[in-house]
Parts: C-alpha cells; sequence; structure tokens
C-alpha cells in the first residue's frame, strides 16, 4: 500500500511540475513576440527625458525590472530542484 502511495504522489508532483512549466512558458508567450519597434521606437509612444548634469546621485531607469527577473530565475530554480528530487530513486 506504501508503494503504490509514494507511486501516485510521484505522479501528482510530475505532473505539477509540468504544469508549472506550462503556466511559466503561457506568461513568457506575448513577452517573446513583442517587438522593440513596437514598443520603443512608435511615434505615438515616444519618452523624452532631460538629463541634469549636476544629479550624479541617481542611475537613469532603462526600463528593465529587476524583481521580474529574480521571481522568474527562483521559479526556474524551484522547477528544476523539484524535477531533481523527483528523479533521485531512493534504495528500500
Amino acid at each position: 500500500m506504501e508503494k503504490a502511495y509514494r507511486l501516485v504522489t510521484r505522479r501528482m508532483a510530475a505532473l505539477f511540475a509540468v504544469a508549472s512549466l506550462a503556466a511559466l512558458l503561457l506568461v513568457a508567450a506575448p513577452a517573446g513576440a513583442a517587438t522593440s519597434a513596437e514598443q520603443g521606437y512608435s511615434t505615438s509612444a515616444r519618452i523624452e527625458q532631460t538629463v541634469d548634469p549636476k544629479d550624479n546621485s541617481k542611475l537613469p531607469f532603462t526600463g528593465l525590472d529587476v524583481l521580474a527577473i529574480v521571481a522568474v530565475g527562483g521559479a526556474l530554480l524551484a522547477v528544476g530542484v523539484g524535477v531533481r528530487k523527483l528523479s533521485t530513486t531512493t534504495a528500500s
């Protein structure tokens, strides 16, 4: 009975890992389809910035969302650790 429980648990964990990966790919699809010409160079979305040469206290904002990058990296790391745990065999 315990062996069947482990088998079902592993299958559910594998299904969860595959579903998580599919969800991450679904979220990333629109970002991959966008081009820089549509986002940054269209005439309707032009942003102009003036730079004060005396203000050296802050770096200019480049548009990169570091928190999103860290979150995606953490999620991928968690999926990798989960897949590694599922793939290891235990001697009983």
